[in-house]
């Protein structure tokens, strides 16, 4: 019963492409002072992209955007009729936090982040019949379009130091549908809440950092026989990798070092 319960959660994981759900990868800035500014673009996959930038306007106030983009195509033969379909996923978000530098190098860094984002989604799928088999049944294609807002909740820790910062992160997303049809017609959300922790790693002190993010995003509780839930509560994954561009460091002065 566990492995079965552990394939079919990696299985969740991966079809993630034909949710209309898609969380973004949590923004986690680092920014210590005043003035600063921060940019990052990663990629979750080969047809997603994520960029955001982060600004202190004033000590311990963060401003915080982000845009998300995701495409990908597929075909489905039936009755030697194949259709060509498009999934697509857009998404913009506005975020405002507070962070504090903690311990006596203040290389302890603890944020936090409360905002929300639009998102539009046009989604085909192969309808998964039954959400318990390791081998899932696919039924006939269906189209899901649906336009929502997310409200969500924030909380990071990070520890700076030199060459490799690190740290963690948990979100509370909370999901408003405005629009929601499968194959024109509206039907109910199953769940409007999810979980989502993440872990992640940056390399470089110079202006130019490499940046990676592991984590998940898990529904909160929802009808488990309702046949539209793989679709509009997946559990995901959040994997990416990416750069983070901080300019105010190309005026620091040389031989300066800070520990992010």
């Amino acid at each position: 019963m566990a492995i079965r319960l552990l394939i079919s959660t990696c299985i969740l994981c991966t079809v993630t492409g034909c949710a209309v759900y898609v969380p973004t990868v949590p923004s986690t800035p680092l920014l210590r002072n005043k003035g600063e500014v921060e940019a990052t673009a990663a990629i979750r996959s080969f047809s997603s992209f994520e960029a955001g930038a982060a600004w202190s306007p004033a000590g311990r106030l963060l401003l915080a955007a982000e845009g998300a983009t995701q495409s990908s195509q597929g075909s489905e033969t039936r009755n030697n009729v194949t259709t060509n379909y498009r999934n697509t996923h857009r998404q913009v978000g506005l975020g405002v936090g507070t962070y504090r530098l903690l311990g006596p190098d203040q290389s302890v860094y603890l944020g936090a982040l409360g905002g929300m984002g639009y998102a539009k989604a046009r989604v085909y799928d192969n309808n998964i019949e039954s959400f318990y088999l390791v081998i899932p049944l696919f039924g006939p294609l269906v189209e899901y379009k649906a336009n929502y807002l997310r409200y969500y909740g924030q909380l990071y820790v990070a520890k700076q130091r030199e060459r490799v910062s690190y740290g963690f992160s948990v979100r509370g997303t909370v999901v408003s549908y405005t629009h929601l049809l499968r194959d024109n017609t509206s039907i109910q959300p199953v769940n409007r809440f999810f979980l989502e922790p993440t872990g992640f790693v940056r390399v470089g002190q110079g202006p130019i950092q490499g940046m990676a993010t592991i984590g998940l995003s898990l529904p909160g509780r929802s009808d488990r026989q309702n046949p539209d839930r793989p679709q509009l509560a997946p559990s995901s994954s959040l994997i990416s990798l990416g750069v983070v561009v901080r300019p105010h460091l190309l005026r620091q002065p040389q031989g300066s070092v800070v520990p992010n």
